[in-house]
């Protein structure tokens, strides 16, 4: 509701939101009003019970950067709160944040908290050894931070290619609503992966899920049951 009030005060109405946190990004198609879905699966169980029509991965600030078997891997574990990122210098492991700080995508000094690019550089050599003992080369660092911002990139990308592409509609028709404590900072390399031409960032991004709680309408949704031959 808050992503829809904002677009619509500056005159957009076919939206993408991108709203990207710690542990998951949810994203979700708004033509005018958010759309709803009437059946959701959760842990292999269908519940029948209307919701708001989102769709979650998870790709955050903290998803966990790791080498697996199958290759390099961003999420879906999360470094959460505690011990946090890297950079946090409580013993985090190497995330997206780090990635972000390493590749100098913010200013650690406007940080709420205390930000330590050392921690973060120690992980991603211990990536980089784990990866040279793997395949026998060294990836550069640039590469590696690159790569494993892309996979973040792709992955949420998919997302929201799920809740457009797959149903008939055109990222590129839509703006592109970035909030939460991530997603303005990569809402422009997101919409460039998608064809998005406009990008809208609201002032108050962090908060705007409970503004939005705050502004949301009370609305009922009434079933009957009906059982009759199709004929009548």
């Amino acid at each position: 509701e808050g992503a829809a009030n904002v677009a619509k005060d500056v005159g957009f109405t076919r939206i993408i939101t991108f709203d990207m946190g710690g542990t998951s990004t949810d994203v979700a198609r708004i033509d005018g009003r958010p759309g709803h879905r009437f059946t959701l699966s959760i842990a292999g169980m269908t519940l029948m019970a209307p919701c708001v029509d989102i769709e979650t991965v998870a790709a955050g600030g903290g998803s966990i950067c790791q080498w697996m078997p199958s290759g390099l891997s961003v999420g879906p574990e999360s470094a959460g709160s505690d011990p946090g990122p890297a950079c946090y210098g409580r013993g985090g492991p190497l995330t997206i944040t780090d990635v972000n700080l390493l590749l100098g995508r913010f200013d650690p000094s406007q940080a709420p908290i205390p930000i330590q690019r050392a921690p973060a550089a120690v992980r991603l050599k211990e990536l980089t050894a784990e990866m040279k003992n793997a395949s026998g080369k060294e990836t550069p660092r640039e590469e590696l931070l690159e790569t494993l911002l892309q996979l973040a990139i792709e992955k949420m990308a998919a997302a929201i290619r799920r809740i457009s592409v797959a149903e008939g509609y055109d990222p590129a028709d839509h703006a592109l609503l970035a909030f939460g404590g991530a997603g303005p900072q990569h809402a422009c390399a997101l919409a460039e992966h998608l064809g998005i031409k406009t990008v809208l960032i609201p002032q108050h991004a962090g908060i705007l899920s409970a503004v939005g709680l705050h502004q949301a309408r009370a609305e009922n949704l009434a079933e009957r049951q009906i059982r009759q031959p199709v004929s009548a």
